[in-house]
């Protein structure tokens, strides 16, 4: 069986080898249009915010789910379209390269209290040119005032909430209070083998089935017209480019160029509207797909899956038919990759500190198994390998698949690909997340073919995860415990009083409290997912998403109203790290060896450790650290995680589905670190604490496998939505022989210990201090921030120290 299923997925056989020299013509086309992407300036565009606003003006009158698909259908017939010169595949988000379009019905008031700021704040810039400032403040704002997303999901809050929310930062739920849902995966293969047209055709059927006397039948009829209309605008959207590729042929006097633009029309004009027939109308239907949802919604981490399964057949066809050499195949691919890196959104300042360095999330994923259980990894695995080693921006957000059957010649070309830089691609660990999936009831056949969404988050097909749930500060809570619900930086009591730590006379009072603060805040920041997502369901539904979801079609259902075949919500749990050296620093400093009383340790939290850093280094440097493969600090740590997974595994979400646990932070541990205050384990007020499931900056000084077995120690099955485990490597000691196969074996040893997910930034902190104080020599740096890379000179300095700061490992 195995053989015959190699012999009719594998035809092409297997190059692991580059394709394209870096003399070709091809690699220098695509190499100019990365170098021009890496010196576009970021903007905002205002045309998409003028023509939602005038539609909206329009249709008060009418159905929320027709005004959105009104919406959208003007978007993309009156927005500017443009192709570069050079580019092969068509499609921008906006009426510049690399500008972020305003989204005003999610929200305004930050824009306008924001607005004269964007320019020179630290955090991810953007130019806004007065005219369109102008245009915004007058002729947009005002109609906007009292009607966004934002102001329909404030007026549920309590106070119990804002004093964690607000007052304190426990948690925060960020873009989704006033954006996008966005985490997602569609089904690109029904586009690819259906069309928009075919897609229409499927849900007239449906519609013309409804039973009118039927009590649900009248919505189902507005989410299906919705759904028709959007599929109609998706269509007329590609045939404008087509006829604007067209009308430049007319004007082009390069006959090269010419034919690349009525090539390019042809393309337009046929998808995605019908099937694909060749694997650059593959490409192009899936460009259109990954960037008009970002045109629809202010969502990010619009995922494409497992894109070198549903390519493949493409590709293979294209070059067994000698339609396409692969090196003309891999410039097509390299082209799309360049794309990844257009498309940005626009945050508030404090939701930038969160997201910091543009991110969008488009994972890609390559490898794993397919439905039976056997080795996936095919050409076109190596082909997305070798476009990533050529490109070396920020996205896609790459990722790998590797389970116990892996081919050591794949997984030695991913540590190659990983060492030039980047941070990319992570690795994932099929032997974990299948079986976290099916815990969750997801079938093994649909388990074995998740993918990752947005940073690390695992799903099937036909899911809608919200999977960016909000995060939740786990040190934040062992702080809350330490001093009965108050928060040192406000100094506000803001959570339940769990108990006057002074009076603990053992240390299980002080991990009782730590519960009682878990169980509070977790119930707060469930609650608070579900009415976010209660008032997106009523305020804005999501018919484009939905018919590329499944079931939302048979069901007639959109996802927000839970229209998916999985629902779920993904709260991720930040700082566990500090959570257990802090836990396991009182269990030491004032149980076991009574250097301090709780009174005087608590005071020391208070003043920050003022007058007293010898005590500080003390409790930094000399009391065991999660990170060193320490038992004892490892269990509690272990506990710290268990007890916020006990919590949240007993609440659904508003979709009927579990709540389901991530570790993993983006950029959230700098923001985090900032509203949190001095802890046990040494570390300073307002200091940045642990990324992801990540020992904290610089005290792993065991060795990356003693890392390794700590990070493991953590039971990542329960975490389905995703954990990040960082490490940090000198460029040069993995430049040696064997040096690849080390870190192979290193990586499968930590797999085998059941950890799920492991991504490395290879470069020294030198070149790092280099590109800070020197920017202009450094601009394509691009290094890994969390669960997603970024353009190191576009980071705020904070985040650049940390990584700096982060631990350097030599293998």
């Amino acid at each position: 069986m195995e053989k015959i299923l190699k012999k009719r997925t594998l035809q092409l056989g297997i190059d692991s080898s580059d394709i394209l020299s870096k003399d070709s013509g091809i690699y220098k086309r695509t190499q100019a249009q990365r170098q021009s992407l890496i010196d576009t300036v970021p903007h905002v565009c205002i045309e998409r915010a003028r023509i939602v606003t005038q539609v909206y003006k329009e249709t008060e009158s009418l159905h929320i789910l027709t005004r959105r698909a009104r919406a959208f259908e003007a978007v993309l017939k009156q927005m500017s379209i443009f192709i570069l010169d050079g580019e092969l595949i068509a499609g921008h988000q906006s009426s510049m390269r690399r500008s972020a379009p305003l989204f005003p019905e999610f929200a305004v008031e930050w824009i306008k209290d924001e607005i004269d700021m964007f320019e020179t704040r630290p955090q991810d810039k953007f130019v806004f040119p007065q005219e369109a400032k102008k245009e915004f403040l007058e002729g947009i704002y005002p109609y906007w005032k009292g009607k966004t997303l934002e102001d329909n999901v404030f007026q549920y809050m309590t106070e119990d909430i804002r004093a964690l929310r607000f007052d304190s930062s426990v948690f925060t739920l960020g873009i989704h209070e006033s954006g996008g849902l966005g985490h997602l995966m569609f089904d690109y293969n029904k586009v690819l083998a259906l069309g928009f047209d075919g897609i229409k055709k499927q849900i007239a059927r449906y519609m013309a089935e409804l039973k009118p006397y039927e009590p649900d039948s009248m919505k189902k009829r507005l989410f299906y017209e919705s759904c028709i209309m959007i599929c109609d605008a998706v269509i007329a959207f590609a045939r404008r480019y087509s006829i604007l590729a067209h009308e430049m042929a007319e004007r082009e006097t390069d006959e090269k160029r010419r034919q690349e633009l009525l090539k390019i029309s042809e393309n337009c004009a046929h998808v995605p509207e019908f099937p694909a027939r060749n694997f650059y109308e593959a490409l192009q239907s899936f460009w259109f797909m990954q960037v008009i949802p970002q045109i629809y919604d202010n969502g990010v981490s619009i995922s494409p899956g497992r894109f070198d399964q549903y390519m493949y057949p493409f590709y293979e066809k294209d070059i067994l038919a000698g339609a396409l050499s692969k090196a003309e195949a891999q410039g097509l691919l390299e082209a799309v990759w360049i794309k990844f890196t257009e498309p940005i959104k626009l945050y508030n300042k404090a939701d930038a500190a969160f997201f910091a360095g543009y991110p969008m999330g488009q994972n890609l994923i390559v490898g794993g198994q397919d439905e039976l259980g056997y080795d996936a990894t095919n050409d076109l695995s190596y082909r997305c390998l070798e476009a990533h080693r050529h490109i070396l921006l920020a996205q896609p957000n790459f990722s790998v698949r590797l389970h116990n059957r892996s081919p050591q010649e794949f997984k030695i070309k991913v540590v190659e690909t990983v060492k030039c830089g980047s941070g990319m691609p992570q690795m994932v660990s099929d032997e974990v997340f299948i079986p976290s999936l099916m815990k969750l009831g997801v079938t093994l056949k649909e388990a074995r073919n998740y993918a990752l969404i947005g940073c690390v988050e695992a799903a099937p097909l036909h899911t809608w995860g919200r999977y960016n749930g909000g995060y939740i500060n786990l040190v934040k809570m062992v702080e809350l415990a330490l001093t009965n619900g108050q928060c040192l930086i406000s100094g506000k009591q803001v959570s339940v009083k769990s108990g006057d730590a002074t009076q603990f006379t053992c240390f299980d009072d002080v991990l009782e409290a730590y519960r009682k603060q878990v169980e509070y805040c977790t119930q707060r920041l469930v609650t608070w997912n579900n009415y976010v997502d209660m008032v997106h369901e009523e305020c804005m539904p999501t018919p484009f998403t939905s018919m590329l979801i499944d079931d939302c079609i048979a069901q007639g259902k959109d996802v927000t109203a839970g229209g998916a075949r999985y629902n779920w919500t993904g709260p991720s749990g930040i700082g566990i790290a500090n959570a257990g050296d802090a836990l396991y620093a009182v269990k030491k400093a004032v149980f076991d060896d009574k250097l301090m009383t709780m009174e005087e340790l608590i005071g020391l939290m208070r003043t920050d450790f003022e007058g007293h850093e010898d005590t500080r280094l003390f409790l930094w440097n000399r009391i065991d650290k999660y990170g060193n493969d320490k038992s004892e600090v490892d269990d509690i740590t272990k506990l710290a995680v268990d007890m916020f997974l006990d919590e949240l595994e007993q609440y659904n979400c508003y979709r009927n589905g579990p709540f389901v646990a991530s570790l993993l932070p983006v950029s959230s541990y700098v923001a985090f670190g900032w509203m949190t205050g001095a802890s046990p384990d040494g570390r300073h007020a307002r200091e940045p604490i642990a990324d992801g499931i990540s020992p904290q900056n610089g005290v792993d000084v065991s060795g990356p496998t003693a890392a390794a077995k700590s990070v493991a120690h953590i039971d990542h099955v329960r975490c389905a939505n995703g954990i990040i485990f960082n490490q940090k490597y000198n460029a040069e000691t993995l430049k040696g022989e064997g040096a690849d196969k080390k870190m192979v074996d290193f990586i499968t040893t930590y797999n085998t210990l059941g950890g799920a997910h492991i991504q490395l930034n290879v470069i020294d902190s030198d070149t790092l201090r280099d590109a800070k104080a020197h920017p202009e020599k450094h601009k394509g740096l691009v290094v890994r921030v969390a669960g997603y890379s970024a353009f190191f000179n576009e980071l705020a300095e904070e985040i650049q120290d940390s990584i700096i700061e982060r631990t350097e490992h030599q293998i």
